[in-house]
């Protein structure tokens, strides 16, 4: 039985319909409808994207300044429904029709079966995140090897439930035995645990810390984590770890104080050192008098003490070491690895965050190329608060893991190294990153700034897609890009796994003291 009837003009990508008496209750927003090509005979699948109601009798412009709160006018209104075409099913997907649809055409709800067959995926290689909203019956699956391999992208205003999503998503990937390393600036995913997966959690405190290798930061990490330094001591620092990285394979913040000492002594002329009472380098040439006096000629006591002071305060992080953590207990088959930044510093969750990067990357390009030891389990990083590690560009800004993360996001398919973002704030991601997201989660974005910069750098956003952002409700999201075959609203499922991160009852809070 169908529930109206073609009306007014039709075009090959849209029309409206009137709706038969008594299914007014079956015709909303988002809701699937077909009807029968004019010449083909064949099924056009459409959605229906807003409703327009009006009166014959009343038209807007006599009615513009009219108060009308006694007058009822029911004669000749009726509501229209505007239905965006989809395409047509065919064996090779969804199509767009050839010869468009008649006025008079009746219109129907789409079969729960049809929207079934136009979403089916392999169900050993894709991901159950949810139903049709407007179809419980019908879920939504979307294609894991195109969600990591072509990156992907959750976006989503605070409280709009984009954590919650991402959990949905570590959980699918767990259950096929993936490998998944999150960093999580708010410890929102470090309670997780699952039944057959091993959970694994770094954090910057305790007994199991996340090491960096010092040996792999560069001075303008060193600047980033010590925004203080004077002009002369980031010079200074320059010299030394050029030094460092000349004499020694590898090293850590011991090593650079040792050079920093001798430096000192050379300056203050005492020979209380000796240079047989430093750790040797792998070259006598390191303490060659010449080198140390064209060092200290540059720099006085109080700059090089200072920067010892700084260098030893990084030291007691327990963060930098000689060798870091081992890529291997990081990247592993059927392991969630949770890198937990919650208690860092944000300069030095940014230095976690590219130093780990920078590894998983080099592990997977280094095994792909046959180029030695790496890692041979291919993984996806999960990134959320994505805006503060690579954020857009701004001349003279400095973000240590954003030239990591934009090449993950350029190579990281031909490597097997996937990226997914998460981010409350899309317009301050960098365009770079975000564009290379082939498919996208957005929940509800009611900020206009963020709404145009995600239709601006993302392809397969469309506008109606944008004007739809502020009328999800929490835990609905729309779902576009390759992971997927039809884009469609979803109603995110429910978590099997304990949930971090929610609101706090506050008035709850208040009333129990």
């Amino acid at each position: 039985m169908g529930i109206g009837q073609v009306i007014g003009s039709t075009t090959l990508r849209s029309f409206k319909f009137v709706i038969k008496e008594g299914q007014e209750d079956k015709v909303k927003r988002d809701e699937f409808v077909t009807v029968v090509e004019s010449v083909s005979g064949k099924k056009i699948l459409g959605v229906v994207k807003d409703i327009v109601i009006s009166n014959e009798l009343l038209p807007d412009e006599f009615g513009r300044d009219l108060r009308m709160e006694d007058i009822i006018l029911k004669e000749g209104e009726y509501p229209v429904p505007i239905v965006k075409i989809l395409g047509v099913d065919t064996d090779n997907g969804l199509e767009l029709p050839r010869h468009g649809v008649k006025p008079g055409t009746v219109v129907e709800l789409a079969e729960d079966e049809l929207l079934e067959k136009i979403l089916r995926q392999d169900p050993a290689k894709s991901a159950k995140i949810g139903t049709i909203s407007t179809r419980e019956n019908v879920p939504v699956y979307v294609s894991i090897n195109d969600l990591v391999s072509r990156h992907c992208a959750v976006l989503a205003m605070t409280g709009a439930g984009k954590s919650y999503t991402v959990g949905v998503l570590i959980e699918e990937l767990m259950s096929k035995k993936g490998s998944v390393v999150v960093f999580d600036p708010h410890g929102e995913f470090k309670e997780m645990s699952f039944k057959d997966s091993s959970v694994v959690v770094y954090d910057v405190e305790g007994s199991n810390r996340i090491k960096v290798d010092v040996n792999s930061l560069g001075t303008s990490d060193f600047v980033n984590l010590m925004p203080d330094l004077t002009t002369t001591q980031r010079d200074l620092l320059e010299e030394v770890i050029g030094l460092a990285d000349r004499f020694y394979e590898q090293y850590d913040l011991g090593n650079i104080l040792r050079i920093l000492e001798v430096v000192y002594d050379v300056k203050k002329g005492d020979g209380k050192k000796k240079k047989e009472d430093v750790e040797q380098p792998q070259s006598p040439e390191f303490f060659d008098d010449s080198i140390l006096k064209s060092i200290t000629k540059k720099v006085t006591l109080p700059t090089i003490g200072a920067l010892m002071r700084r260098i030893r305060r990084l030291e007691r992080m327990g963060v930098f070491s000689i060798r870091g953590t081992p890529i291997e207990g990081i990247v592993k088959s059927n392991q969630l690895t949770i890198i937990n930044l919650s208690e860092a510093e944000e300069r030095v969750s940014e230095i976690v965050v590219s130093a780990i990067c920078r590894k998983i990357f080099e592990a997977r390009r280094k095994f792909m190329k046959d180029e030695g030891e790496g890692v041979e389990v291919p993984t996806l990083v999960i990134m959320e608060e994505a805006h503060n590690f690579a954020p857009r560009a701004v001349e003279g800004d400095y973000a240590p893991a954003r030239g990591i993360i934009r090449k993950i996001a350029r190579e990281g398919r031909k490597f097997g190294v996937g990226l997914c973002v998460v981010s409350q704030r899309p317009n301050k991601l960098d365009q770079d990153v975000l564009s290379q997201c082939n498919t996208q989660i957005i929940m509800k974005v009611v900020n206009p700034a963020d709404q145009e910069y995600i239709r601006q750098s993302v392809e397969s956003v469309t506008e109606d897609v944008v004007r739809d952002l502020p009328s999800l409700a929490r835990g609905e999201a729309i779902v576009v890009g390759s992971a997927i075959k039809l884009p469609v609203p979803v109603k995110i499922r429910e978590r099997t796994t304990k949930v971090g991160g929610g609101d706090i009852d506050i008035v709850g809070v208040w009333n129990a003291i």
